[in-house]
């Protein structure tokens, strides 16, 4: 499995809007994060769009968490930034000429892509923002299964 860097980008950004407990601009959050001032702009609008922050209005303009960090998953924030990985379109993305696959009909592998994006998203459900602002990335129950990879 590959990060995005949109994925990672937005984590961090979420990330440091919860550390501060308040309200940044782009220009901030790129100092911040040591990234391109375009880029935290279209990351961000992707995770107001998914309604995980918000942007103010005003002279001193920006944007916070649309809600508290303990109430936002690390999975919202990756489904804002890059999507489902195996979505509907994900047979037609892998074929080479963009149509339908061979193998449509009776797919075996279709099944096994579906349940690994299962499995993903439940891990990253429970894990949230606070808790990486927090530096605690893994719940502890988690972190024996996670060490034994």
């Amino acid at each position: 499995m590959r990060v995005s860097k949109a994925e990672e980008y937005g984590i961090r950004l979420v990330t440091s809007l919860a550390a501060t407990g308040g309200q940044l601009t782009v220009r901030e959050l790129a100092e911040r994060e040591g990234l391109p001032e375009p880029t935290v702009a279209k990351v961000v609008s992707r995770l107001r769009r998914a309604g995980l922050v918000e942007a103010c209005r005003g002279r001193r303009g920006g944007y916070t968490l649309a809600r508290p960090a303990d109430e936002l998953s690390l999975d919202q924030v990756v489904a804002a930034c890059a999507g489902r990985a195996f979505d509907r379109s994900f047979c037609t993305r892998m074929s080479p000429d963009g149509g339908d696959c061979i193998h449509a009909a009776g797919c075996g592998l279709k099944p096994v892509w579906r349940n690994l994006e299962v499995v993903i998203a439940s891990f990253l459900a429970r894990i949230t923002v606070a808790d990486i602002a927090g530096g605690r990335g893994v719940e502890p129950g988690l972190r024996a299964a996670v060490s034994r990879t």
